[in-house]
């Protein structure tokens, strides 16, 4: 055996909370984009038309709030995963060394 073992990458508590809130804070958004999906889907029979465009403008501000707040979770997350990318690695104490088996 020529391998030696990987070192793994020390993820800290705050990584991990960080991680849960962010991903928390993106399942918010399920409920009021079931709602945009229930707006949007094709409907037969009459159409009332100021009620329509009463249910665009709320739905349009619903949208315009989630676009902002995905963006920013978005960046969020990418800052949370180089974090975890850069942590220092950690032995697990199994590591393999070509010395250990000759």
């Amino acid at each position: 055996m020529d391998k030696q073992g990987q070192n793994l990458k020390a993820v800290t508590y705050q990584d991990i909370v960080e991680l849960r809130d962010f991903m928390e804070k993106m399942a918010s958004w399920q409920e009021p984009l079931a709602i945009l999906d229930h707006f949007f889907q094709f409907r037969s029979g009459p159409i009332n038309k100021k009620r329509i465009v009463k249910e665009y403008y709320a739905r349009a501000q619903m949208f315009h709030a989630f676009y902002e707040d995905y963006n920013r979770l978005i960046g969020l997350g990418d800052e949370l995963v180089m974090e975890m990318v850069r942590a220092e690695k950690v032995g697990t104490g199994f590591e393999v060394r070509k010395m250990d088996l000759e």
